[in-house]
């Protein structure tokens, strides 16, 4: 192999980093992108470093995600509570009988929002933004799993431990997880 176009020997060392594809263990590993190598121990830790952080933000969205579903269904429930209270109190007033609370009840969930309405939420276009970054980001952090580095495969898996360690405290239904993304 000719190296006489190579002017230093970093980007000689760049370019002999091999993709091994059986689990390995090393420094030397191109990683993602063509030009993301790690070809010296400083760039390898950096990397996986990187990878534990990639991890525990995975998670953290995850978190964020349901914390604001949670709090989109809690001001639903106020404020259907609300309407509630504010029928009922009309109700005594004008005094008529036969109505309870569960006619009022019954006619605040009888106008329901349409389809549009509840895709165009602030809270759901705020997930659905949210969903596609821990999607793309949890395809990267397989990718970077399938490098076989035992390193790159243990800082992922760091990552999203530390990660579920911090934010899994949330999750109180074992089936209602996305462990896939």
């Amino acid at each position: 192999m000719d190296m006489g176009h190579m002017h230093d020997n970093a980007t000689a060392v760049k370019a002999s980093c091999p993709m091994i594809m059986v689990f390995h263990g090393g420094h030397c590993e191109r990683i993602l992108w063509r030009n993301w190598v790690a070809s010296t121990y400083v760039e390898f830790v950096f990397s996986c470093l990187a990878f534990v952080v990639m991890g525990f933000l995975y998670e953290a969205l995850k978190f964020v995600r349901q914390q604001l579903v949670k709090r989109a269904a809690s001001k639903e429930a106020e404020r259907i509570n609300l309407e509630l209270q504010s029928k009922q109190r009309y109700e005594s007033t004008t005094s008529t009988i036969g109505h309870g609370s569960q006619q009022a009840l019954a006619d605040i969930r009888a106008t329901p929002k349409k389809y549009i309405q509840h895709v165009m939420t602030t809270t759901h276009v705020i997930t659905t933004l949210l969903f596609f970054i821990q999607v793309a980001l949890s395809y990267l952090l397989m990718l970077v799993f399938m490098n076989y580095n035992y390193w790159l495969c243990l800082s992922v898996v760091i990552g999203l431990g530390l990660g579920y360690f911090f934010f899994g405290w949330s999750q109180h239904d074992a089936y209602d997880n996305d462990c896939c993304h």
